[in-house]
């Protein structure tokens, strides 16, 4: 069971620096949590949008081909339908389209992400700030009360490395995050990129009546994924 009354003592112990920290740490944790429901919410097998969406293109529906990206959620299948609104075009067009949707929704990949980075970089700095108050303040009070046994500076210490060990732990949890996203980010980008330019290479063949020559288009074999 959390011990509330002790975490509160620390935070106070640690002076302002410590509900500075408080601030950023719940900011991190809620675009932590914000960046996972978001990646959740992706399409997670663009391998078989594909292949669905080349069949309706070789079937020479491509109303057929738009409505199952509709169907489906996340951004790739938003990328894909811009480009296939665009299928009549050649294929410089449908590619500029592409990759002009491309560049809008790489923003909402890498949103709130500069803020965990902040984070990480500020929230040592942070911790010492409030470890050089708190020693001056310790040693205020030493000062006033005359008294400077190794007991009293040692208590006055200790709570002001408070900050510094709160500083460090939200900057490393901030650091594993913002490189997690990192490259989960870099990952998805590279897979749309694949995406739409395998999407243009299959609109270029059927508007020039040439058959598709990949096997997208193709029902899987009974009892593959």
């Amino acid at each position: 069971m959390l011990d509330f009354k002790g975490f509160f003592s620390m935070i106070n112990a640690g002076g302002p620096a410590m509900y500075m920290l408080l601030v950023m740490s719940i900011a991190a944790v809620a675009i932590v949590i914000e960046r996972l429901l978001f990646f959740a919410s992706q399409h997670s097998d663009s391998k078989g949008l594909l292949r669905s969406i080349g069949q309706r293109i070789a079937a020479d529906d491509l109303d057929g081909a738009i409505k199952i990206c509709q169907q489906n959620k996340g951004m790739l299948p938003k990328i894909l339908e811009f480009g296939l609104q665009r299928g009549e075009k050649n294929r410089a067009d449908i590619t500029d389209a592409l990759s002009i949707a491309l560049m809008e929704n790489l923003n909402s990949l890498e949103r709130n992400l500069g803020v965990i980075g902040t984070i990480a970089v500020i929230a040592p700095f942070v911790g010492l700030f409030g470890t050089v108050l708190g020693i001056i303040r310790a040693f205020q009070d030493i000062a006033l009360k005359g008294n400077s046994t190794p007991a009293v500076v040692a208590a006055g210490v200790s709570e002001a490395l408070i900050t510094t060990a709160a500083g460090l732990f939200v900057a490393v949890i901030a650091v594993i995050f913002f490189n997690y996203f990192k490259t989960r980010i870099k990952a998805y980008n590279q897979e749309m990129i694949v995406a739409a330019n395998q999407l243009a290479e299959m609109l270029h063949f059927h508007n020039t009546g040439t058959p598709i020559p990949t096997d997208l288009y193709k029902p899987s074999p009974a009892g593959s994924p």
